[in-house]
């Protein structure tokens, strides 16, 4: 007799197998970048004397809105720093490592018909969705143990052993909470992207609520679940509520998920979608408008989601931007006009990093559609096109052309929405970002974003297996400007990616022949993809 999770083992085992390589890449990156940046503390962080001269940053609300909450009081130690700044931004790693995973293990492979061939035999219906729970756990737990190791054999003054483990277990517990997160949209949605789209939506009002409180009322921070990894408090007074916390809210997540998987058909989502016309609109007429009915639901997510976030970004602005709430007499020492002065340049400074993080993300889903052409071309989704007189020109047109449209139209409106909403909050107008700023910032950063979907275009035509490089390449260079400053990197690790080749904007005017040449650069690398995507072989299913 086959039981609900009849071979729930061995699917467990079949699923570390298929995932291998890309568990790897997650735990050695994951876990390298931890224990790295931890010996590098030691050394940057290590006396009173650098430790002081970083308290003041880290309490500034620019730094609190991007790390979290310094709460620390007392001599602060290097691995009270060290949890400061590294809290928040592993758990963000870790929450897209199992947002990832969590949706391949289950709806990806319900969409390509593979959970429909391992249910043909004698499989439990609920041992597909077990065997994604069991990997979760396991990996997230491994994950746990290799931070709790590596930050004592970094050695950080001031670390306990406690402090330690407390940091990894919390950190493999808020990503199994995400990733179980992952699994019950993954029974919702009645396909990849969508569920993809209502994770990622979750986690990021997630992220928005912690930001906000964090800087206003960091008491209320307890109401988003991202937030609770601040509460740890490893270093100083450890706090083990949290971590229970985790676990309890993935279990509720896990025991809903397996109960809508119960209730509903397989290949379908326990949301059902909407019935299409019965007769195909006028604008159905080519590629474009097959591929934009096909992703505007999940393209228009995107945007109102960068919007939101930089909204919210620029909610912080009153905060960041007044000195006289810190320093009631600078007013009289300098002036009202010297004050206002320092105001602006303090949001300008809040603003250039804004920019890398907006324009990293607007990049994701222009390259995601880019990639995306490969997808559909081994998946078969493409064969009744390829069959018709389209031309693969048309089709690599069709797919960079909305992609590179989508980053451009995203990076605008989420910098629109941080500018307009952050000077819209300010008690004095004029230490706001002036229409001159906002537009050096948004042609500042538009040549980074193309070059990036450029590269996807590239990937396309010569190695389209190797599409995790690029991946790695955007994550790198995200990394090593916006944690660059703070962990001391050299000028040169800076300078490895497109986002290192350009003035750092609104801060600093737009240099327009480097702007020129990375145009430049881009169109030639997109003719090169353009050329070997037309002649190499197709890869049908």
């Amino acid at each position: 007799m086959v039981g609900k999770m009849t071979r729930a083992a061995l699917l467990t085992r079949i699923g570390f197998k298929r995932d291998r390589f890309r568990l790897l890449i997650w735990v050695v990156v994951l876990a390298g970048l931890m224990s790295a940046v931890a010996v590098k503390f030691v050394d940057i962080y290590g006396t009173p004397q650098e430790i002081n001269a970083i308290v003041g940053t880290l309490k500034s609300p620019a730094i609190v809105a991007m790390f979290g909450a310094f709460t620390f009081t007392g001599t602060v130690t290097t691995a009270e720093v060290f949890a400061n700044e590294m809290l928040v931004f592993m758990a963000l790693m870790q929450v897209i490592m199992n947002l990832a995973l969590s949706v391949h293990a289950t709806r990806d492979e319900e969409d390509r018909g593979l959970t429909e061939l391992v249910r043909a035999h004698a499989v439990g219906p609920l041992a597909p969705l077990t065997a994604a729970i069991n990997e979760l756990t396991l990996v997230n737990f491994g994950l746990g143990i290799l931070y709790a190791v590596g930050l004592d054999l970094a050695s950080m003054p001031g670390a306990t052993v406690s402090g330690n483990w407390l940091i990894g277990l919390g950190l493999a517990a808020t990503g199994w909470l995400f990733g179980m997160l992952g699994l019950v949209t993954s029974q919702l949605a009645d396909h990849a992207a969508s569920a993809t789209g209502m994770a990622y939506a979750l986690f990021g009002l997630s992220y928005l609520v912690r930001m906000i409180t964090d800087v206003q009322r960091p008491r209320l921070t307890w109401w988003s679940p991202l937030g609770w990894i601040e509460k740890l408090t490893p270093y100083q007074t450890p706090n083990w509520r949290p971590l229970l916390l985790m676990l309890l809210t993935g279990l509720v997540l896990a025991e809903v998920a397996l109960l809508i998987a119960q209730r509903r058909d397989i290949g379908a989502g326990a949301i059902a979608t909407r019935p299409g016309r019965r007769t195909a609109s006028a604008w159905l007429r080519g590629p474009l408008s097959l591929l934009w009915r096909r992703q505007r639901t999940i393209l228009l997510g995107w945007l109102v989601g960068v919007i939101v976030l930089g909204a919210a970004y620029g909610t912080v602005f009153n905060t960041i931007g007044d000195i006289l709430k810190t320093n009631p007499t600078m007013q009289q020492v300098f002036g009202g006009a010297m004050v206002h002065a320092a105001n602006h340049h303090l949001l300008v400074g809040f603003s250039s990093l804004l920019t890398v993080v907006l324009a990293a993300i607007a990049v994701i889903p222009g390259l995601q559609l880019v990639l995306k052409l490969y997808t559909d071309e081994t998946s078969g989704w493409l064969e009744s096109l390829y069959a018709r007189p389209v031309s693969r020109t048309r089709l690599l047109l069709t797919y960079s052309g909305l992609g590179l449209l989508t980053s451009t139209t995203l990076f605008l409106g989420g910098w629109a929405g941080l500018v307009l909403t952050g000077n819209a909050s300010l008690t004095h107008a004029k230490d706001g970002i002036t229409a001159f700023e906002f537009w050096q910032g948004f042609w500042g950063q538009l040549p980074v974003i193309w070059l990036f979907v450029v590269l996807g275009i590239l990937l396309v035509g010569w190695w389209p297996r190797g599409r995790v490089a690029v991946w790695l390449y955007l994550a790198y260079g995200f990394l090593s400007q916006y944690m660059g400053n703070l962990l001391h990197l050299p000028h040169w690790t800076k300078q490895l990616t497109p986002f290192g080749w350009i003035k750092s904007v609104p801060e600093h005017a737009v240099d327009w022949p480097t702007f020129t040449g990375l145009l430049a650069l881009a169109a030639v690398l997109a003719l090169l993809g353009w050329w070997r995507y037309t002649r190499r072989d197709l890869q049908l299913r």
